[in-house]
């Protein structure tokens, strides 16, 4: 243990006590375990009633935290604070004792706790806190223990061990037992914390009889009329209309009336995000998509989360949308949506993060080059780059791809938009489309189907083997054995959680309803001609946005494949952005813009093919291949 700087420690029967300062070390939990003051209180009294003659408390050092605290992140709170008054004098926590054992003259001789536990729940931090007092000649007391460092022998030291070890084992086996009754709380369909926006909790006393007696209740949600509509539009903004995090931002502010903010006074963007990812607007309780660990709350892998095995709430979204959801993000790229005002200075580039090169499917970066006679071109370029030894690995053969944006949009206006979209015979096009859309996707599904059940018969027989394995073990108890068989144990609960989230994508798989394309939403919009080509490049941008326009280069046959979405939302966007005055900056573009807001008038704006529901009225997709 070492011998402290100021006295040396010898049995009091040796000759008259030497007066030695003592620093009491004390340490409590919050009050959601104890009291903290009578706890504090007690272990006070305990250190004061076991000093020998002539020691005394030079220094009180405690705070209220964990014991499983890194002993570098103690004393970083501020709980103590409210106790203070109490009449319990405090020099410091556990920090402020470190710091001052290090001191050429310290305060104190040696450091005395109520239990050993008291210093830290963690053996390793334990060990490093006598490592650090020891090196300083300090040495550290339990009220248990002798107070004459020859007391502390082989046996002690075996004692404080054992008690440290045990410390540990409890400070664990209580957060299991705590993280596996949150989960049961979670499965049965109790919400913990407070409600998401859009719902409100409905509660009912405690289960148990002595916690109801203390007013303790549980809850559960149900949905809020004003506000859950308010998350059914967020989603369906997200997933059906592709607008980003700002965007849809930008469109609640614009209508508190009817997009209440959480807070009643505005959106943030990260209330936004973090109720697009929030799983529990499915109807399911989800539990377990943060974890502590270290004092920090670090996200953890969805394949991970603890969800209700059937729903135990309204949902305010479906599983299907949710999932698309948490796709969108990846899926828009960096694309800008065109109600969003930019104030970024810089060249900005009509079909930007729309254009994808079909060898390496990276999207494609737009750039200006002069011409031999001084014209500024515009062109988009794969980014591959044959130096990068990843690059080259993955598609050794990938040529130089680039391609003119004027060509780009002029294969979009005649043999795309002007065909597709806006022709006479789009809907006949289209229709012709629309089962080899849906045979592939049924395809897709399929294949993803065979491979998930492949997954669950290789775990089937992986759990086969261990229990042959198992039992072959019989009675042996050795040690080899006894080993053995907890690896077997732990191997066996990976492959129950992997077949658990493997069946659960499966059955979200076949549960999942497949896309309802509805031509009839062509019918909604107008029958133009070079509307692309005559407009200026900021409506140009606005339409390609308000379609969703992909396009997929193939520089081999010089050919483009061009997809573009149409959702309810979309004939609406069109006739705003037609009928919108600043569309007649560019002069060549007004009798367009005229003859579409006069055919606008004529055309029906209501239901499409007898859907009412705006979710029945998914989308309808267009494509073609035009030579560039």
């Amino acid at each position: 243990m070492g011998t402290p700087a100021h006295t040396i420690l010898t049995p009091a029967a040796t000759g008259p006590a030497e007066p030695v300062p003592v620093a009491l070390l004390a340490r409590t939990s919050t009050l959601a375990l104890q009291d903290p003051l009578a706890s504090l209180s007690r272990q006070v009294r305990s250190c004061q009633a076991w000093l020998p003659t002539g020691w005394y408390i030079a220094g009180y050092y405690w705070d209220i935290e964990s014991g499983g605290i890194d002993l570098e992140d103690r004393s970083q709170g501020s709980a103590y604070q409210q106790f203070l008054q109490a009449g319990i004098p405090r020099d410091g926590g556990m920090a402020d004792l470190l710091t001052e054992a290090e001191a050429p003259l310290p305060r104190f001789a040696a450091v005395i706790c109520e239990d050993i536990e008291r210093s830290a729940r963690d053996t390793f931090n334990a060990l490093k806190l006598e490592k650090k007092l020891s090196r300083q000649g300090i040495p550290l007391f339990a009220t248990d223990e002798p107070a004459s460092i020859e007391g502390i022998n082989a046996t002690t030291v075996l004692v404080r061990r054992v008690k440290q070890g045990v410390a540990e084992w409890y400070r664990l086996q209580l957060k299991e037992k705590a993280w596996k009754g949150l989960q049961e709380h979670s499965l049965a369909g109790w919400n913990i914390g407070y409600p998401p926006y859009g719902y409100t909790a409905v509660r009912t006393p405690h289960p148990a009889p002595a916690k109801a007696a203390l007013g303790r209740t549980k809850s559960r949600l149900v949905p809020d009329p004003e506000r859950g509509p308010v998350v059914t539009q967020i989603f369906e903004w997200r997933t059906a209309a592709k607008l980003s995090i700002r965007a849809i931002t930008d469109r609640l502010n614009a209508d508190p009336a009817a997009y209440p903010a959480p807070d009643g006074t505005s959106w943030p963007r990260t209330t936004v995000a973090a109720m697009l990812r929030n799983p529990k607007y499915t109807g399911y309780m989800v539990f377990g998509r943060k974890r502590k660990t270290s004092g920090y709350a670090r996200p953890v892998p969805r394949d991970q989360w603890i969800w209700s095995p059937q729903p135990t709430h309204p949902a305010l979204v479906d599983r299907a949308t949710w999932n698309e959801a948490q796709g969108t993000g990846a899926e828009r790229g960096n694309t800008r949506y065109a109600e969003t005002p930019t104030s970024q200075p810089g060249r900005r580039y009509i079909m930007r993060s729309m254009v994808r090169c079909r060898i390496c499917q990276r999207r494609m970066c737009g750039s200006r080059r002069p011409s031999a006679n001084g014209t500024i071109y515009i062109y988009y370029k794969c980014p591959h780059d044959p130096a990068n030894p990843r690059h080259a690995a993955a598609h050794p053969d990938h040529p130089h791809v680039s391609v003119r944006e004027d060509t780009l949009i002029e294969a979009l206006s005649w043999q795309f938009f002007d065909k597709y979209v806006f022709g006479h015979d789009r809907a006949e096009l289209l229709t012709a489309q629309l089962p080899a859309t849906a045979a592939g996707i049924a395809e897709a599904r399929a294949r993803q189907q065979v491979h998930l059940r492949a997954e669950l018969a290789r775990i089937d027989t992986a759990e086969g083997g261990l229990i042959s394995e198992l039992e072959q073990l019989g009675r042996d108890t050795s040690p080899a054995a006894q080993a053995y068989r907890t690896r077997i144990r732990a191997r066996n609960a990976d492959l129950y959680a992997e077949r658990t989230t493997i069946e659960a994508k499966l059955t979200a798989l076949e549960q999942a309803a497949p896309p309802d394309n509805d031509p009839g939403l062509l019918d909604q919009l107008p029958v133009l001609s070079r509307v692309l080509a005559d407009a200026p490049d900021r409506i140009k941008a606005a339409l390609l946005t308000a379609f969703q326009v992909q396009a997929l280069y193939n520089k081999d046959m010089d050919q483009v494949t061009i997809w573009a979405t149409l959702t309810e939302d979309t004939p609406r966007t069109i006739a705003a952005l037609l009928e919108d005055p600043r569309t007649d900056d560019d002069t060549a573009a007004r009798p367009t813009a005229q003859a579409a807001a006069s055919q606008l008038e004529r055309t029906p704006m209501g239901g499409v093919n007898g859907h009412d529901d705006p979710k029945a009225r998914r989308a309808a997709h267009g494509w073609g291949q035009c030579d560039g």
